[in-house]
């Protein structure tokens, strides 16, 4: 709701393992992380990256529109969750139905200890991961924090745990290098990813592309060109995976677009963070890396996926067609 969705990236380390110990899967405990961060992500309440910077391209009041937006997030919120929890439960009573990444064909019964009691270090160590994420989005909201400043929270945290847990210096240095190679798949497609934005960017490509896409709405009835807008950020979230970045380079063109069809700026917006939130799931970037802590093919990932996008999707062109109906101001 608030933009934070890179930040959650190193919980799946820490639920992939918690749900297959409990009897479900890899894919349950990657899509509590990432499916709910995508929800959040999508229905943008509060985003600052998002929905923030392309009302602002928009002339529109900041979070305008907010409560149209809170009912968005319930109805997204209320259906997605639904869909994790009927796959976990099939999962739990159909094991073999389950895929378990990095624990795949391997004895599981161990990862967690029936006689493993909470000690106060534990409980410590519990606040600091709570005290972190709080730090976090106090940061990004109010500071503007992104990448660098998170990353470094997280390095810190890292070693804050390692004294609470009582571990030794090596100890310490082993287990960053460790968990630092489990990611280290995800970081590079995201690489590959920037680059190849930085070419259609650097080449002028993306602009003939963007420039030839919106001749192809602009002639539609104005509930189509609405539903059109989403389509035409859903198809540009494969190449921009920068939601920012998205909204600075199609919202300058998308709405004037809106005023000319008779389409209310603030649908314009609602187009926009549908096609940037929902592709988030599966276009090279946060979802990816994700999947890639949790051991989980993309094509396996994207195969279960897919009734779930559906629903979205679904979800989302419905909303598009009352923000168009009602005048969504």
């Amino acid at each position: 709701m608030i933009g934070l969705f890179e930040e959650t990236l190193p919980y799946i380390a820490i639920l992939v393992p918690l749900c297959i110990a409990l009897g479900f899967d890899a894919i349950t405990g990657a899509a509590i992380v990432l499916v709910g961060a995508s929800v959040g992500f999508t229905s943008a309440i509060m985003n600052p990256f998002t929905v923030g910077v392309a009302q602002g391209i928009a002339e529109l009041q900041p979070f305008s529109g907010l409560g149209f937006r809170i009912v968005v997030f319930i109805v997204m919120y209320v259906v997605s969750t639904a869909f994790v929890y009927r796959y976990a439960m099939k999962v739990k009573k159909t094991p073999s139905m389950g895929y378990y990444g990095l624990f795949e064909g391997q004895d599981t019964s161990n990862l967690v200890d029936a006689n493993l009691v909470l000690k106060k270090r534990h409980k410590w160590i519990l606040a600091a991961f709570v005290l972190n994420l709080i730090v976090i989005a106090t940061g990004v909201i109010q500071y503007g924090w992104y990448i660098t400043e998170i990353a470094g929270l997280f390095l810190l945290l890292g070693i804050v745990i390692g004294f609470l847990g009582r571990l030794s210096t090596q100890n310490i240095v082993d287990s960053f290098m460790s968990g630092a190679s489990t990611v280290l798949y995800g970081a590079l497609l995201i690489g590959v990813a920037r680059g190849i934005v930085i070419i259609l960017e650097q080449g002028h490509i993306m602009d003939t592309i963007l420039y030839y896409l919106v001749m192809l709405i602009e002639g539609l009835p104005a509930m189509l060109t609405a539903v059109g807008m989403l389509g035409l950020q859903t198809f540009l979230s494969l190449f921009i995976p920068s939601g920012s970045g998205m909204a600075a380079l199609t919202m300058p063109l998308m709405s004037p677009l809106a005023d000319l069809v008779g389409i209310t700026r603030q649908t314009a917006v609602l187009a926009f963070q549908f096609g940037d939130g929902i592709s988030n799931l599966f276009v090279p970037g946060v979802a990816v890396a994700g999947i890639g802590i949790a051991g989980i093919p993309y094509g396996k990932w994207f195969r279960w996926l897919i009734p779930l996008l559906v629903l979205q999707y679904a979800i989302a062109i419905i909303f598009v067609i009352i923000a168009h109906a009602i005048g969504y101001m």
